[in-house]
């Protein structure tokens, strides 16, 4: 069983408050700053680590818990040192930790909070009920961290650091609690009640603060949570009473109040975050102020005057600094009627953020030391550019003293309208008067570019080409920088290369750049180029550019090139959409000076026909300073290939054939063309291969003739089909081939038993005539049918012969003459019969 001692009741706590800061993708740093009464709180109070809770605001659903370590402790200061109090120092701890927010489970609209919940308060709080009993709950508020399925970015905001300042009975103190938001979203302060919790002065905190890992003893309590109770008279909107009781401005953040009893009071305030008009988070911030007697203060005072005025500037009235006038200063003076009391000036702008203003003088100063009463002057300077544009501008001359508890201070807001001085633009001139410039190579162009400000301000003058990049044009020009003057010469000297553009067009700049404002002035000009150049000719031998051709029939064709200004030529071709080498076409190119020439040729091959009319273009091009665009000469080339039908004979008068079995046939086939065309003589069965069915056919293939045979004995095979056709086709190499065809059909019938009728008698007496009963020529097979045997019977049915050979003899041995009767067996069918023996 494990026993855990719970720290013990201290009372320490002054304040503070969580802040949460976006470092990269899903990391953040979670920070807990908790201010501590070093009067009145135990140093064993100090927490080492702080454990929190994290919930989800939809459901209260604890999400997370994270453990805090001690980072860092620093003395909250003063404003004046010099009114430190020995029963007021305050110290912030701070605790952080860097933690991952997983999108996964970050997820929820409505956003999450993180609590951190200790007891106890400072038992001198004279505003709520039980201060030393009372605890403090740290809350803050964070949205999730996608929405949409996208990463949402956002810090909580940080409010400025609490000061040890003490406040005074009857006297106005002030603090600035403004925040800021590092992504820009809107703050919106107000007072609240501090929350109190769910812990007590017997249970300082959910877990031993005294041993780490925590160890809790209960689980913590989601929200709502307890406020404190406010004692009879305090409540919310006066927290701290006065005249006026404690407030802070909605937008601000500025806290006042003019308390009305010393006292030791703790306030509540928060800092509700919004992003397009939807609040996404909020901070609370609990702390504690000191109230005492205090010795009296008076306020300092501060005065404006116009330099050209006697008498001082009166709120409501506005100063007017033009443009011509001499002086565009401000005279302040300031005082204050305490005895040696320090004293400064600060300007502060109101509705504008320019900085263009400066003090001349004593801003600050120690004044009263001896017996006189002192008043510093210094002199408020609006420098040449600041400019109002028409619009009233303000500002909050302000003087404050040192003075204990907070500086008293006191502010004259000065309303004025202020002209810039005036700033005449820069000139631009050239030293001629010409603005287009025709040049040819050779030449060159130069005049001097001259910028001038009348103010002597900085004067810049640069060359911006407008249609082309400054390069190898031979263009000489330095962009230059002076006060009042600056010139610079333009000098371009004209080479071939500036003539292979026929326009150019140029601006000069002069710049000056006064309170901000540029002013430009542009001079433009524009350079043509004239040509010397003449451009060269193309020609050929051919009379026409649409030439028909032959396949097989070479052709040839002249192309020259000429130049009267005899500048280097290169002739070459070109096929429209082809290679020449694609079609057996050649043509060199040639290079030559002031003249050149190349022979094409070409001899046409089947390929190029059916490809339409092929377009040859022949460039010829020059190497000038000028050069005109490529001379092109195109041919146009129709291909012909004219081809006579060649003839395909055969030695038959006829195309169909009857054919026995076993009978052999033979045809003879000849190929002529009067073109000589390669020929060549092909047989093919349709829809079945010739060696199938033993046909074989030969051939000799030549120029102009071609011969084929074919021979075939006709089988079993052949019987099984209808019809056996046969293609004897002649194919011709030729451009535009013409192939012949001659069919031949062939049915072969298989023979029956019946047609090998044997003798109905023989006469077995050894005279060489008719001596056995035999059937010549009888086949073993009729295709479908193969021999199995002959039997001979008497007629009491008695077998007296048999065979398994078809080409049996009987010799009738061993029986007496008579009538016999037969069967021939060929497995599928059979033959019945008899046959008479005579001796």
């Amino acid at each position: 069983m494990c026993c855990v001692a719970l720290s013990a009741r201290a009372t320490h706590i002054v304040g503070g408050e969580f802040e949460m800061q976006h470092t990269t993708g899903y990391n953040y740093k979670l920070t807990l700053n908790l201010y501590f009464d070093v009067v009145n709180g135990s140093a064993g109070a100090r927490d080492n680590y702080v454990s929190v809770n994290i919930f989800s605001k939809a459901t209260n659903r604890l999400i997370s818990r994270q453990d805090m370590f001690l980072n860092k402790v620093t003395r909250v200061p003063y404003t004046n040192i010099d009114c430190t109090v020995g029963e007021l120092r305050t110290d912030k701890l701070v605790y952080d930790k860097e933690i991952y927010l997983a999108p996964s489970i970050y997820n929820e609209p409505e956003g999450y909070y993180v609590v951190w919940e200790r007891c106890c308060r400072n038992r001198t709080i004279n505003n709520i009920e039980n201060p030393e009993g009372a605890a403090q709950t740290f809350y803050m508020e964070f949205p999730p961290v996608t929405r949409n399925g996208e990463f949402y970015e956002n810090s909580s905001p940080t409010l400025l650091p609490p000061l040890s300042d003490y406040a005074c009975v009857g006297e106005l103190f002030y603090v600035e609690l403004d925040a800021t938001d590092p992504d820009g979203d809107s703050l919106v302060y107000d007072m609240v009640t501090p929350l109190n919790g769910y812990i007590q002065s017997t249970q300082p905190a959910y877990y031993n603060t005294q041993v780490y890992p925590p160890i809790y003893t209960q689980q913590p309590n989601p929200a709502p949570y307890a406020p404190i109770r406010w004692l009879p008279g305090y409540g919310v909107s006066n927290q701290i009473n006065g005249s006026p009781p404690i407030s802070i401005d909605v937008k601000t953040g500025l806290l006042t109040m003019r308390p009305a009893q010393k006292g030791l009071f703790v306030f509540g305030v928060r800092v509700q975050e919004y992003r397009n008009k939807v609040k996404i988070g909020e901070i609370r911030r609990d702390f504690q102020v000191l109230v005492l007697d205090c010795p009296t203060n008076d306020s300092p005072k501060v005065l404006a005057k116009e330099q050209s005025k006697k008498g001082f500037y009166r709120e409501g009235d506005i100063l007017r600094i033009n443009s011509t006038d001499a002086s565009r200063c401000l005279s302040v003076l300031f005082t204050d009627p305490d005895r040696s009391e320090y004293i400064e000036l600060r300007a502060r702008p109101v509705n504008f953020s320019s900085s263009d203003y400066s003090f001349q003088g004593l801003t600050s100063g120690t004044i009263n030391q001896g017996a006189a009463s002192d008043t510093l002057r210094a002199t408020l300077c609006f420098n040449e550019c600041f400019d109002t544009e028409g619009k009233v501008y303000l500002m909050d001359l302000i003087v404050k003293d040192d003075g204990c508890s907070l500086p008293r201070q006191d502010t004259v807001r000065v309303s004025f309208i202020v002209e810039p001085l005036p700033d005449a633009p820069p000139t631009l001139s050239l030293s001629t008067n010409r603005r287009v410039f025709e040049v040819r190579e050779g030449d060159q162009l130069n005049f001097d570019v001259l910028g001038i400000d009348p103010d002597n301000d900085i004067v810049s003058l640069s060359l911006l080409p407008k249609n082309f990049t400054v390069g190898a044009e031979g263009i000489q020009f330095t962009n230059k920088t002076a006060e009042g003057r600056v010139s610079s010469p333009f000098v371009w000297n004209v080479t071939c290369e500036t003539l292979k553009q026929e326009s150019y067009l140029l601006d000069f700049e002069v710049r000056s750049t006064v309170c901000g404002k540029e002013k430009v002035r542009t001079e433009s000009i524009e350079v043509r180029t004239i040509s010397n150049n003449n451009k060269p000719t193309i020609g050929t031998d051919q009379v026409t550019k649409v030439i028909e051709l032959e396949v097989g029939k070479p052709f040839d064709a002249s192309i020259f090139g000429r130049d009267i200004d005899l500048d280097r030529l290169s002739l070459s071709a070109a096929g429209q959409g082809f290679e020449l080498a694609a079609y057996g076409m050649d043509f060199p190119v040639t290079n030559g000076v002031g003249e050149v020439a190349s022979v094409f040729t070409w001899t046409p091959t089947c390929e190029a026909v059916g490809k339409g009319n092929l377009k040859v273009d022949f460039n010829l091009q020059e190497d000038a300073c000028d050069a005109a665009a490529n001379q092109t000469l195109t041919l146009e080339f129709v291909i012909k290939a004219p081809n006579n039908a060649p003839t395909l004979a055969s030695d038959k008068n006829v195309n169909t054939f009857a054919l026995k079995l076993n009978e052999a046939f033979e045809a003879n086939f000849e190929g002529l063309d009067i073109d000589a065309n390669n020929l060549i003589i092909t047989a093919v069965g349709d829809g079945f291969n010739l060696a199938d069915y033993g046909m074989v056919f030969t051939s000799i293939n030549g120029t102009g003739k071609a011969n084929g045979k074919f021979t075939w004995l006709a089988n079993c095979p052949a019987t099984e089909q209808e019809m056996l056709r046969v293609n004897f086709i002649l194919q011709e190499d030729a451009c535009d081939p013409n192939p012949q065809q001659i069919t031949m059909d062939f049915k072969v019938e298989a023979p029956k038993v019946a047609d090998y009728i044997p003798a109905n008698i023989f006469t077995p007496n050894n005279d060489g005539l008719n001596d056995y009963f035999e059937v010549p020529e009888l086949p073993s097979e009729f295709c479908s049918a193969t021999f199995t045997s002959i039997r001979v019977f008497n007629r009491w049915g008695k077998e007296v012969y048999s065979s398994i050979s078809s080409d049996f003899k009987w010799d009738g041995k061993g029986v007496n003459d008579g009538v016999y009767f037969y069967l021939i067996d060929y497995g599928t069918t059979s033959y019945k019969g008899s046959v008479t023996l005579v001796r």
